[in-house]
């Protein structure tokens, strides 16, 4: 069911007005380097219909289980996400390194309060870049705080590496972490990046039990140059300047067929008029 913007400021006009309303939300955590990115997104169910709230205040607190900080507040938008980074040097953590996060909205006289809540272990992902051997090499460390605020390795862990594209993350490889919470990979040839051939490289642990999500990302110019790449042979695609030639040829057959109905019928109004010219009586 799709979601649908609603202004909590705006009035409520749905055929489902007077079912009681239901608020819901979800919070979503991500760990980028040195801070901490938090996403509530804030819905409303009446009746039939899930609403997605805008103009909604929601604030974000930190608790380690004894202390709790507000973090800040954020507005909802159109699809009613509110969005939140602050430094991870800030939280309170419990003594397992932990951190409870909680998004709440208090509610008003047309929809009640709702809350979300989540808990990880802030964790950081570097990379780093090197030539072995004529190889380009990606170098991927992981670290977490141990009890005396140190960084310590994370081992055994999977991390997930990828290429932003235009839509959507190009994976193209995993990396299995060691005992000291390092791990490497042979990084692929013929990958398009910019004008300058540089490339952007996240590296992700995603849905662990302890960390959440973790992301790091680097840039490098191990791409191939945008501008140069198959030059001298046009690619013929959905997505190039250059459209195929299946979807130019049926084009100019649309509008040949348009421009030959459009001449036709000109055609049989001049004829017409001629007729009744011929055809009208003397007197």
């Amino acid at each position: 069911m799709a979601i649908q913007p609603l202004n909590s400021f705006a009035e409520e006009k749905t055929d489902s007005a007077a079912a009681p309303a239901e608020s819901r939300m979800a919070l979503n955590y991500l760990c980028s380097t040195d801070s901490v990115n938090l996403s509530a997104t804030l819905t409303i169910k009446r009746g039939d219909m899930t609403l997605a709230l805008e103009n909604a205040v929601v604030e974000f607190t930190a608790s380690n289980g004894t202390t709790t900080t507000i973090l800040g507040t954020a507005k909802t938008n159109q699809e009613g996400s509110a969005l939140l980074s602050f430094p991870s040097a800030l939280l309170p953590t419990d003594k397992d390194g932990m951190v409870s996060y909680m998004a709440k909205f208090t509610g008003n006289d047309k929809y009640p309060a709702a809350e979300a809540t989540s808990s990880a272990k802030p964790a950081k992902i570097r990379l780093f870049f090197s030539i072995e051997d004529s190889l380009r090499i990606l170098k991927v460390t992981a670290t977490q705080k141990n009890e005396k605020g140190e960084d310590v390795a994370i081992p055994k862990e999977t991390v997930l590496i990828y290429i932003p594209r235009l839509f959507s993350l190009l994976k193209i490889g995993e990396i299995s972490l060691d005992e000291t919470g390092t791990g490497t990979l042979e990084f692929p040839k013929e990958i398009v990046g910019d004008t300058l051939g540089n490339l952007v490289v996240i590296a992700k642990i995603e849905e662990h039990d302890k960390f959440g999500f973790v992301q790091g990302k680097n840039v490098i110019n191990w791409g191939v140059h945008k501008q140069y790449y198959k030059a001298e042979v046009p690619s013929r695609e959905l997505w190039t300047p250059i459209a195929p030639l299946w979807m130019i040829i049926t084009l100019l057959v649309m509008l040949a067929g348009v421009w030959a109905h459009y001449m036709y019928a000109v055609y049989e109004l001049v004829m017409i008029k001629r007729l009744s010219k011929k055809d009208k009586p003397l007197f």
